[in-house]
């Protein structure tokens, strides 16, 4: 889970159109979110408030062994207008999971207002640790639109020469991203690149699309240590796209150090809007080792309001023991029902679905049948709300139905069946873009849209034999992370809890 300030920090990125997917550190971003989450160790307690759109401030406090804690201000230049709070946050914006590489952004240079580009925005942010006189601070500003200056300093006693400084210089152009980096720890000097391929506009349509969108990006980094005369070297291969036929996205990494003999390879993949699947596999040819690591993040939806609820409350007192009333009632129980029943129709194909949506009007018969009050929302369109002044009853076989009018609904989205079933039965025509566009752009409305109250992760290794689990999720206004860490004792082989904590955040 995100501190509040870390929050805040992505929200000056986005407000400056800083794309932090084009960071060559930034290649392996899922799989590090999905597989190597941090543990909270012991109590903690985070409380921010953010008094303007320009500051921000946080105090920690942490009990582990010993009572300690920080103090943190953040100030930017640039006004945060769309950040929230604790009780409002998405937690598709509290936590770290997985990221979907945008190619639209690869298409064009971010565009900025005529103000932006007279005064550059800029971010300050410090923290003091206490006890003790540990302070770490921090400094962004933008040089041009593609540039800007970044530089991190830490000072702590332990440290030698009591701290030490890094510096950034960084270019985020759409096709690549060049970082000129400098560390006074042993006047280390360092260049990261990042190369994009693919373009997004798409020269010819092919006949039978599977994936579209596809975005491959090639890194390298290079380092010399100037006291110690030691170079570094590492490169990376990221390949990102979706179905067209169900807008669920995938990214691929590969990434090597030549000189340490490392090579590692990670798939993560987004089954369905709440749920992610994440494997990584190490090798080293130096040594032969390997490692298998596997994660998953798994999201809890809301508990959803009534379809019917505002119209239920509404005509209480007029309609409440009328047939209205009982209508209304009947209806949204019926329309659960048919939501269900067309969701087994679109898996399993059945082809009572299509004459059952070409009929002009939805009629829903009494007596009411037990209905599955599961639904699955990353599949379903929401309902249009009925009128009750427009609902009608009539009766068909001496059983009493109630009609709705001829309204447009909102159609099923059944992608795999618009789109496979097309190519089958014309192979010599090409799909349309806005066909091949619908199920990616439904899918994305569904991630972004929808409402969790918690998450959970987890993930194990066969080398470490070690098990993750965190949980975030709320509780009332707070956001709370709990996690713990199970492993195996070395001399007993017994599990053991190596880890576990839990951690109150609250901001205002």
């Amino acid at each position: 889970m995100y501190t509040h300030m870390e929050y805040l920090q992505k929200c000056f990125c986005k407000a400056t159109s800083w794309n932090e997917d084009n960071i060559y550190a930034n290649v392996t971003a899922t799989s590090r979110a999905l597989l190597d989450f941090p543990i909270p160790s012991g109590g903690k307690l985070d409380v921010t408030s953010q008094a303007t759109e320009h500051l921000a401030s946080s105090m920690t406090l942490l009990n582990h062994n010993s009572i300690h804690g920080s103090l943190a201000y953040l100030y930017s230049s640039a006004p945060l207008k769309n950040t929230t709070g604790t009780k409002d946050i998405s937690l598709q914006d509290a936590i770290a999971g997985f990221r979907v590489i945008e190619p639209h952004m690869l298409a064009s240079p971010s565009k900025t207002n005529s103000k932006d580009s007279t005064t550059r925005p800029s971010l300050l942010y410090g923290r003091l640790y206490f006890p003790g006189s540990s302070l770490e601070a921090m400094i962004i500003r933008k040089l041009t639109d593609l540039t800007q200056l970044l530089i991190k300093c830490i000072n702590n006693p332990q440290l030698h020469k009591n701290g030490t400084m890094i510096v950034y210089l960084q270019e985020n152009v759409p096709r690549y991203s060049r970082e000129f980096i400098y560390s006074t720890t042993e006047a280390l000097f360092g260049f990261r690149c990042l190369y994009n391929f693919g373009n997004p506009a798409k020269a010819s349509t092919p006949l039978i699309p599977k994936f579209d969108n596809s975005v491959v990006s090639v890194g390298a980094e290079f380092w010399y240590a100037a006291m110690s005369m030691s170079p570094g070297l590492s490169a990376a291969f990221r390949y990102s796209t979706r179905s067209t036929s169900t807008g669920k996205p995938l990214t691929m990494t590969l990434s090597c150090n030549p000189i340490l003999g490392h090579i590692s390879s990670t798939y993560n993949v987004k089954t369905s809007v709440s749920s992610t699947v994440c494997s990584k596999y190490d090798f080293n040819w130096f040594s032969y080792a390997s490692n298998l690591s596997i994660g998953f993040e798994l999201f809890n939806f809301s508990k959803p309001s009534h379809l019917f609820h505002h119209d239920k409350h509404s005509h209480k007192d007029k309609h409440s023991n009328g047939i209205v009333g009982r209508m209304l009632t009947r209806h949204g129980m019926e329309h659960e029902n048919m939501e269900n029943e067309t969701l087994d129709n679109i898996i399993h194909g059945h082809g009572s679905l299509r004459n059952r949506q070409a009929s002009d009007t939805n009629i829903y018969r009494d007596p009411i049948m037990p209905h599955n009050s599961s639904i699955h929302y990353d599949t379903l369109a929401p309902p249009p709300a009925a009128d009750p002044a427009l609902l009608s009853t009539h009766t068909i076989n001496n059983e009493l139905a109630y009609t709705l009018p001829s309204v447009p609904r909102k159609r099923m989205l059944n992608p795999i069946q618009n789109v496979d079933e097309f190519n089958h039965m014309h192979p010599s025509q090409p799909l349309d873009d806005a066909q091949t566009h619908t199920a990616m752009k439904e899918f994305e409305t569904l991630v972004n849209e929808s409402n969790f109250s918690s998450v959970i992760k987890g993930s194990t290794s066969l080398s470490d034999r070690m098990v993750k689990l965190l949980w975030v999720g709320r509780y009332k206004d707070y956001l709370v992370s709990t996690g713990v860490s199970v492993g195996l004792n070395e001399t007993t082989a017994t599990p053991e809890v190596k880890k576990f904590g839990v951690t109150f955040s609250y901001a205002f």
